[in-house]
């Protein structure tokens, strides 16, 4: 089992290897248009260097391409081919700027093309390497329920040579202290009592044992806390939900830049999908439905209209699924490539929802969620965006609950360049057609269950 959390060293070499092969893809770019480069080339060339290894370390770590811990084949190309997308148009930009204009833009173009078959080729080397090599023994310690949960994602991380079995949370103390002694790595589900689960991490620490907790929502209210002492006892600063004014009023001033420019980049795509759409069925463009805002203020949230007209009128308020007959054909394309949210910037302007925050909730739903969750109405402390930490890290299936810990830990851990991450990673959260699809209809416990890599106990 591969710890999920590379330590600094590990990352600082990948990514050293990684710049290596982008500067190796400049020397193949340089030779194999040889016959059309002189002199002046090589010196623009030397003068953005600096900025080029810049510029590919910001986008590396920002799509975590030096984390090399899972093994999606094609989630690694998606991430190479946008960051390399990204880091080719920063670099033209800088030569422009800098005014290095013998820096031709074939020579960029099969560079980063050079570069992505260089480096894709390494990270699934090593990505192969590591999970044919890796053995591991894994103990999950939690409700059979939420094991059964996890199971698929766990699987991601386990190779043919490794397996993680389940244990009841209800066993003895004394029993699961004796298993921790057989496994490498504890995953401590968020269901165990706090003195039960006290004890299992000490014992598994003592026996140098790697252990992961799965937090529960309220665990969050310690994160980014503040120490101090109250004369000779040590206390912890627990803050509000909310961000500052300070950073409240940047946000809304980049939100309305950002939201105006990008509303003026895709006025073509907003034409022709209002024309499609209007051809489709005669219908309204537009989808407009009540939200709940920032305080639980009520809006009207703007989106392409992808279902047919009336959609709910049978059903009542319920959740899009996977193959949903609602859908319009027009209307597959526009949710799965995001066109569909992109009214919301109308929204931004308004002020009523931000670019980046928790996905605003229609009030029929976040009163279900409210009654199973306490702690939901947290999310509400800030605007809703049009996208957010819980979009790109989790997808359209993700629970509730997990979604509201995503939520939760970007309120708590805001800053502008949290916001810019998470912008850059929703590119890939676009062309990843997982992220967009409904809710899953209901499987049954065989199929949701992985043929070698994770066994439970009898």
């Amino acid at each position: 089992m591969p710890n999920m959390i590379p330590n600094k060293m590990i990352r600082g070499v990948t990514m050293f290897i990684d710049l290596v092969l982008i500067f190796l893809a400049y020397g193949l770019a340089f030779t194999l248009l040889r016959d059309q480069m002189d002199p002046r080339n090589m010196e623009a060339f030397s003068s953005v260097v600096p900025w080029i290894l810049l510029i590919s370390i910001l986008f590396l770590g920002i799509y975590e391409l030096d984390r090399l811990v899972q093994h999606d084949f094609w989630d690694i190309v998606r991430k190479l081919a946008i960051a390399l997308t990204l880091i080719m148009l920063l670099t033209m930009t800088a030569s422009f700027f800098f005014r290095e204009f013998a820096l031709p833009r074939s020579l960029l173009l099969v560079a980063h093309t050079n570069a992505f078959f260089l480096l894709l080729g390494w990270k699934w080397l090593y990505t192969k390497y590591s999970q044919f090599t890796r053995e591991g023994r894994v103990m999950f310690i939690g409700t059979e329920e939420e094991f059964d949960r996890m199971e698929r994602s766990l699987s991601t991380f386990l190779s043919k040579n490794s397996y993680v079995r389940w244990y009841d949370k209800n066993e003895s103390l004394a029993a699961l202290q004796a298993h921790v002694m057989q496994y490498d790595v504890i995953f401590l589900g968020s269901g165990i009592e706090e003195a039960k689960k006290e004890r299992l991490m000490f014992c598994a620490m003592k026996n140098e044992k790697l252990v992961y907790v799965v937090p529960k929502v309220n665990d969050m209210l310690l994160m980014n806390t503040s120490v101090t002492t109250v004369d000779d006892t040590m206390v912890m600063q627990v803050k509000p939900f909310t961000l500052t004014l300070f950073q409240a009023g940047l946000k809304r001033m980049i939100d309305v830049a950002v939201s105006f420019v990008l509303l003026l980049f895709t006025l073509p795509v907003t034409v022709i999908c209002a024309i499609a759409i209007k051809c489709g069925d005669g219908g309204p463009i537009f989808f407009k439905q009540e939200r709940l805002g920032k305080n639980h203020r009520p809006f009207h949230i703007l989106k392409f209209r992808s279902m047919v007209i009336d959609a709910e009128a049978k059903t009542g308020p319920t959740l899009a699924t996977t193959n949903d007959a609602r859908i319009t054909k027009m209307g597959k394309f526009i949710r799965k490539t995001r066109i569909d949210e992109l009214p919301q910037l109308i929204n931004v302007l308004k002020g009523d929802m931000s670019l980046v925050g928790p996905r605003p909730e229609r009030a029929f739903f976040a009163t279900q969620f409210q009654r199973q969750n306490k702690w939901f109405n947290y999310r509400h402390a800030v605007k809703p965006g049009i996208t957010g930490y819980a979009q790109v890290m989790g997808k359209y299936t993700t629970s509730v609950d997990k979604k509201l810990t995503f939520d939760l830990h970007y309120i708590r851990n805001y800053s502008l360049w949290l916001d810019f991450i998470i912008l850059m990673q929703t590119i890939l959260v676009v062309i990843n057609k997982a992220k967009s699809e409904g809710a899953e209809l209901p499987k049954t416990k065989s199929s949701q269950q992985m043929p070698y890599v994770a066994r439970k106990t009898q």
